[in-house]
């Protein structure tokens, strides 16, 4: 399974999530991260846009990662939308 973040201008407005398009084996997934996500990976209550931007850069792999086995363990979604939790970042290995 290939994963890979597709290059896009995010919506950065706390609390909603954050969404990226990813394709997963030439499949398009619209991926929001939730909120808790961001500062749980930004390590920080109150990121601002510049540092949820480089934050989600700089843990792409982890990120991607996250998704593998989030549809290993769930299949693809028929709707083309996923949503990623903070349990499943607890749940992923590192």
């Amino acid at each position: 399974m290939v994963v890979h973040t597709m290059p896009a201008i995010l919506r950065i407005e706390p609390p909603y999530p954050v969404e990226q398009v990813v394709t997963v084996d030439d499949h398009a997934l619209r991926v929001a991260i939730e909120w808790p996500v961001i500062q749980h990976l930004a390590n920080a209550l109150a990121p601002d846009a510049a540092a949820v931007r480089a934050v989600l850069h700089e843990k792409r792999l982890e990120i991607e990662r996250t998704i593998k086995a989030h549809l290993f363990a769930h299949g693809l979604p028929l709707s083309g939308e996923l949503a990623l939790s903070l349990g499943d970042f607890r749940a992923a290995p590192h």
